[in-house]
């Protein structure tokens, strides 16, 4: 049941990675047994929700329910593009002790992909995401246009300006390497256009290039922003495979034809 009086009394059965509290998952990311991936990413200094008094015509949701609604919801891209084109994001909170963070959400199926970013009046705006990428802020058309930087990068090698040796790699040289989000975003663009992702092993190549390693980027007040987990989903064989920052192990969730078709959240501790 949903904040809106939407009910799912039946639904596909939803996988990812959550904070389960009294049986309910709050999720970071997850995928339904249709195809249909979503995650969501910090949004600081950008996102927006409605008043919690707000009225609305259509779906009036909260942002920890989006996920869930979702992926409970639609198949494809194309139906979640209708589901929230008439969709705000009211800033009720779960309870007293978690109150909603800034946050944006990626959308993929097998063949398009989509960013969900709210205005100011807590209303979801779509964005195409032909580049199948999404990092934190700025907005994301603001990330694309950036990219028109590095249009001209290459993996083939290059010219050493200094000493006239062609060196490998040479090509790619000027594609940012720090931790911020616009960079992370221009580095994932470029190596998702150039990599060939055919396992989950490969995929986790590609995400070791942008963890953010403990003592590498630090908060205003000298706290470590490091990267928690990463994490593959595989829709097609309905698994969720995962590395945490302290066990980098691939660890692989499948579950089964029973549990895909229960009536109650199944959780693992990471």
């Amino acid at each position: 049941s949903f904040s809106d009086s939407t009910n799912c009394p039946e639904h596909p059965a939803l996988l990812g990675m959550a904070y389960v509290v009294d049986g309910y998952p709050l999720y970071y990311d997850a995928m339904n047994e249709h195809g249909l991936c979503m995650a969501g990413l910090a949004f600081s200094g950008f996102c927006m929700y409605a008043p919690p008094d707000t009225l609305h015509n259509t779906h009036r949701l909260t942002p920890w329910e989006l996920i869930p609604f979702v992926l409970s919801t639609c198949r494809a891209v194309g139906e979640v593009k209708e589901l929230l084109s008439h969709t705000i994001l009211a800033d009720i909170p779960f309870s007293e002790a978690l109150s909603n963070q800034p946050m944006h959400w990626m959308v993929a199926d097998k063949t398009a992909s989509v960013v969900l970013e709210t205005d100011a009046d807590g209303r979801l705006s779509v964005f195409e995401n032909p580049v199948g990428v999404m990092t934190n802020a700025p907005p994301f058309p603001c990330q694309c246009a950036r990219l028109g930087a590095f249009a001209h990068l290459t993996p083939y090698p290059g010219i050493d300006s200094d000493t006239g040796i062609l060196l490998r790699g040479m090509g790619a040289h000027g594609l940012p390497g720090d931790f911020s989000s616009p960079s992370r975003f221009a580095r994932t663009a470029f190596l998702r256009r150039h990599m060939r992702i055919r396992s989950d092993t490969e995929a986790f190549s590609l995400l070791d290039s942008i963890k953010v390693p403990r003592g590498a980027s630090l908060s205003e007040d000298g706290r470590p922003i490091v990267t928690v987990y990463a994490a593959v989903m595989e829709p097609q064989r309905m698994t969720y495979a995962y590395q945490t920052e302290q066990n980098p192990e691939i660890r692989r969730i499948h579950p089964s034809a029973l549990q895909l078709r229960g009536d109650a959240c199944i959780s693992q501790p990471l």
